[in-house]
């Protein structure tokens, strides 16, 4: 599975670790399966379906439990100015660090010395916090050598952060940190010491408060299906309202979502598939990832496809590190997209396209001519290929950003206006602004996040602010994959509240024993979510594409009236994880 990075210092050189814009760990994703052999058993809360569950049982054989509704629980946000400064040297510190002022570029009388990983050693700040709301959280260091050590955050770990060899002192902030109303007490962990601390600060952060939610989204497409248009504004309606619940399937059974249902009594309104295997050169079995689709939007359900692309000539692999497919090879200045195959065939044959190029145009095809059996029906796809692209273990991103928008060009003016696939709705993952491809060519911007599984997942507010920055706020964004499920209750007390999440498979849900996995969401979380008056389940889906039912009406959040942020506050650094 993918690793994650996301490097941004204003001005200066200091990289920061545990943050990201792009996932910040590694995981596997693919990982054995066995089928589900038993049902998860949970106390209900309640005796007496739900009209929503007896729809979504129609599907399933079992009686899944039935829950009361789980209201939102955020706290009030209180908007006010901040800007406090703690002196380490007036910090309470003891071991054998000391006050120096030997270099230079430090504030107040000198700064804390003596960070070499001693046992004893010890720096707190205690503030007191006068509003509930977001704030930066700031701190002046500075190294001889490249090291990493901590911050911490009422004694928990709020993110590493790693010093370059700058030898003057540079500001690391973890941006967008929501503090209660109260006393909090910063500190340093040493990892590797070897550093120097002029200053702890704390400013407010009120970017997140300006974040808006449209209601209306409109597709690139002009020629879009009329059912995706339908899919797009159903989703617009409840963008910034209630998240999509979404779940990927790692064949054509509905073995998670069965297994979901079974634990929470609601199923995914989105099943992810993929069309791995869809190609001349792939090695991987071909699925019935289509006909699952169809089963899918004919119980009302959201249908959500990706593309592992293996390679389309030469060794059948996804990953850039064991084919040797070049996507460079495949560059060309000619308009190929709307090519028949006749015209494709005599340019190649006179030498006019590489191989690559050749069979890049194949795939398209192929892939293309399976998705036509979903758009002669109409069925709506939320479509995310070349997903992952700047991580560069991918062949289709990792020979750089301007051959990767070359192919996401050609690959959707060829969908779309060659094949008339009117029916997809484009999902972006380059995950890097580098990556970021002409707005006219995708509908939406997503992430894929994962995290250790010991680390709660809350709302991931850091990467929706940079991913909101970057798509200039014009678009929807998305979770397009997750290790586990976001908490609802931050999402809204942060103001990032994505349209929809997509949880991987596997050990992500289900354990070696084909039961309910808690690695990495306990059951309670699961049925919590799934429960909560903020997402949209299968039953939500049918009831409006099926049944012809109108959703309630909904209050979104609105851009709370602040002032403009200092040119300083701006251009930190976010740093939390």
């Amino acid at each position: 599975m993918s690793k994650k990075k996301w490097l941004l210092i204003a001005a200066i050189a200091v990289t920061v670790i545990a943050v990201g814009f792009l996932i910040t760990f590694q995981v596997i994703r693919h990982s054995q399966r066995k089928p589900i052999n038993s049902s998860v058993t949970l106390e209900s809360g309640s005796e007496d379906e739900t009209e929503e569950t007896e729809k979504e049982t129609d599907a399933v054989e079992e009686t899944g439990p039935s829950y009361p509704v789980v209201e939102l629980d955020v706290p009030p946000i209180e908007v006010q100015n901040t800007n406090v400064r703690m002196e380490a040297e007036d910090a309470v510190f003891s071991g054998l660090l000391i006050v120096e002022n030997i270099r230079t570029g430090y504030s107040g009388q000198g700064y804390l010395a003596g960070f070499e990983a001693n046992p004893g050693d010890l720096v707190q700040a205690t503030y007191a916090i006068e509003a509930a709301q977001h704030y930066d959280i700031t701190i002046s260091v500075c190294a001889d050598t490249v090291v990493t050590n901590a911050l911490l955050l009422n004694g928990e770990r709020l993110g590493e952060f790693t010093i370059e060899e700058s030898g003057h002192f540079v500001r690391v902030t973890f941006s967008g940190v929501y503090l209660p109303k109260g006393e909090v007490t910063l500190s340093i962990e040493e990892l590797d010491g070897h550093f120097a601390l002029d200053y702890f600060e704390i400013t407010d952060f009120k970017e997140m408060y300006q974040m808006e939610y449209r209601d209306s989204y409109e597709l690139c497409n002009k020629n879009a299906s009329e059912n995706a248009k339908k899919l797009m504004e159903y989703m617009s309606m409840h963008y910034g309202a209630k998240m999509l619940t979404g779940q990927y399937a790692a064949n054509d059974t509905n073995t998670e979502s069965d297994l979901i249902f079974r634990l929470t009594g609601k199923i995914p309104a989105i099943r992810f598939g993929d069309l791995e295997g869809y190609t001349q050169n792939s090695t991987a079995a071909k699925s019935n990832a289509i006909a699952a689709c169809e089963s899918w939007a004919e119980r009302g359900g959201i249908v959500g496809l990706m593309w592992h692309w293996d390679a389309p000539t030469g060794v059948s692999s996804v990953y850039s590190k064991d084919t040797d497919f070049s996507l460079i090879d495949a560059l060309t200045d000619k308009d190929l997209a709307l090519l028949d195959q006749e015209e494709i065939d005599e340019l190649y044959d006179e030498g006019g396209i590489t191989e690559e190029c050749y069979t890049i145009l194949r795939d398209i095809d192929s892939v293309s001519a399976e998705l036509k059996v979903l758009a002669e029906k109409d069925i709506p796809v939320l479509w995310r290929p070349l997903h992952e692209a700047s991580g560069d273990w991918f062949w289709w991103g990792s020979d750089g950003s301007n051959a990767y928008r070359w192919l996401w060009e050609l690959l959707y003016t060829r969908m779309t206006e060659y094949h008339e696939l009117n029916n997809l709705i484009w999902v972006w993952n380059g995950q890097s602004a580098d990556y970021l491809v002409d707005e006219n060519m995708y509908d939406i911007a997503s992430l894929d996040i994962y995290l250790p599984e010991e680390t709660a997942y809350s709302s991931r507010y850091e990467q929706f602010v940079l991913l909101s920055r970057m798509t200039g706020g014009e678009k929807m964004l998305a979770l397009s994959e997750t290790s586990s499920i976001p908490n609802m209750n931050d999402m809204f007390r942060d103001n990032c509240i994505w349209s929809f999440f997509g949880l991987w498979y596997g050990e992500y849900l289900i354990g070696e024993d084909g039961e309910y996995s808690e690695k990495y969401t306990t059951a309670d979380d699961m049925v919590a979510l799934y429960n909560s008056e903020a997402v949209l389940t299968l039953g939500d889906t049918a009831a409006y594409f099926l049944d012809g039912e109108e959703p309630e009406e909904l209050q979104k959040p609105t851009a709370m009236a602040t002032e403009e942020m200092t040119e300083e506050s701006s251009e930190t650094t976010e740093t939390q994880s």
